[in-house]
């Protein structure tokens, strides 16, 4: 056998290279959570040794929390010229997401990782000034009506330094006072406390709440913390 013939065979015999696979990658925004009743923008990319994939079919399924029924297609789409796709579903309590990728001919379906989806309780935050120096916060939470919400209200209030605009320029606020979160009715919880306000503060005043995860109750980043003193102010 000539030398060429050898090299022919071993090329023959060799396997073949497997093709490139396409990826899906998914990215949930914002990573911290959307309050109940806004929409959780969930966004990926389908390429192929680095190539957009456009025009293909992708679902976005999701399980709810407590993430032990099966996976659920929620919505379809199909990606762009630069193989990207949006979500933006509205959903009612935390949620685990992943994309599948259709396949097409003998191609199976391709799935992305799994990310968390974070659903925070809705709430408004306001005030009622008793005088100049006391102060009646509140705090009111809007949930589902299966949904038991145990965790404390942590109330933080700050000074109000006037900038040369007369805007507030104050960029923390001390826990003045930690309520406890109580049920109002199905779907409807209220924390509230009072606060004396240091007469340094001549009753100008900037003020945030926080609150945590409620165990079981399917709301929120179970690792979110709250500031033990001083929080920061937007």
């Amino acid at each position: 056998m000539s030398l060429r013939a050898a090299l022919i065979a071993v090329l023959a015999l060799a396997p073949a290279a497997p093709a490139a696979a396409a990826e899906v990658s998914i990215t949930v925004a914002p990573a911290a959570g959307v309050r109940l009743g806004s929409p959780t923008e969930v966004s990926g990319r389908v390429t192929d040794a680095g190539a957009p994939l456009a025009g293909r079919i992708v679902v976005l399924e999701v399980r709810r929390h407590p993430f032990d029924r099966a996976w659920g297609r929620e919505a379809v789409t199909g990606t762009d010229d630069d193989g990207s796709f949006e979500f933006s579903p509205e959903l009612d309590r935390n949620h685990r997401v992943r994309a599948r990728l259709i396949g097409v001919s003998a191609e199976p379906d391709l799935l992305s990782a799994q990310r968390d989806a974070f659903v925070v309780p809705a709430f408004t935050l306001a005030f009622e000034q008793r005088g100049e120096r006391q102060l009646r916060l509140r705090q009111t939470y809007t949930v589902p009506r299966d949904v038991k919400l145990s965790a404390p209200t942590r109330f933080y209030v700050g000074p109000c330094r006037r900038g040369t605009a007369g805007e507030c320029t104050g960029t923390r606020a001390r826990l003045r006072a930690t309520a406890q979160t109580r049920r109002v009715r199905a779907g409807r919880y209220r924390a509230g406390a009072t606060v004396l306000l240091p007469r340094s503060f001549r009753g100008r005043f900037r003020y945030v709440s926080c609150f945590v995860y409620s165990p079981g109750s399917g709301m929120g980043d179970p690792d979110q913390r709250c500031p033990r003193r001083l929080a920061r102010l937007r």
